[in-house]
């Protein structure tokens, strides 16, 4: 299963190479990016090589999806850790009422059956 995740990131960044490779002039070349606001002029910013400009929207993206999800996260391990206690309080419950199973069991085979007189 190592080797099998080993070949599986050699070939991811096979292709990441590939379409770098394939499109060096473009994700080198230097643009500006304009944000066009309603009011006022609009806002320029430095000359980045686009490749820049993808990684920063990329990660930026990324950091959104994080914290988004953060919250569910946080819900799930309270879920769990409430399941958790749960669990443990019921195995705890079965445990007591093996033992009292246990010594109803042995208080009935110790004491032998009287057969009881007709009335």
């Amino acid at each position: 299963m190592k080797k099998l995740k080993i070949v599986f990131w050699v070939i991811i960044l096979g292709f990441i190479a590939i379409i770098f490779f394939s499109n060096k002039d473009y994700l080198l070349a230097k643009q500006a990016l304009q944000i066009d606001l309603l009011y006022g002029e609009p806002f320029h910013t430095a000359e980045l090589p686009n490749i820049i400009s993808f990684l920063i929207f990329f990660l930026a993206g990324f950091l959104v999806a994080y914290f988004i999800s953060l919250s569910g996260r946080f819900k799930s391990k309270k879920i769990i850790k409430n399941l958790n206690a749960e669990a443990t309080s019921q195995l705890e419950e079965i445990a007591a009422l093996k033992k009292e199973a246990e010594s109803l069991q042995s208080g009935s085979s110790d004491h032998k059956a009287e057969p009881k007189e007709p009335s």
